[in-house]
């Protein structure tokens, strides 16, 4: 099964170099509006995601990455900002 992007298959690696961390995959499912957001985004930007999501320390920080990719949220924006290291 593909969720924009998600398949069963690269869920199931976890958090291996190329799989989708299991906690991203989890709390994105569960939000409709996140999944858009992230299908939305280019391969470079879903990879800077994932790299991310790879160093969140707490459950709270993988859900605040998940829900900051809502439609109506500057998804680019927000990537801008941690570059510069306002996070």
């Amino acid at each position: 099964m593909d969720f924009n992007g998600i398949d069963g298959e690269s869920m199931a690696t976890g958090s291996g170099s190329d799989g989708i961390p299991m906690g991203f995959a989890m709390n994105l499912m569960m939000n409709d509006g996140a999944m858009q957001g992230y299908a939305g985004l280019t391969e470079a930007e879903k990879e800077n995601l994932l790299m991310r999501c790879r160093d969140a320390k707490s459950k709270g920080e993988m859900q605040r990455i998940v829900d900051d990719l809502a439609p109506g949220t500057d998804v680019r924006a927000i990537m801008d900002e941690e570059r510069e290291g306002f996070f």
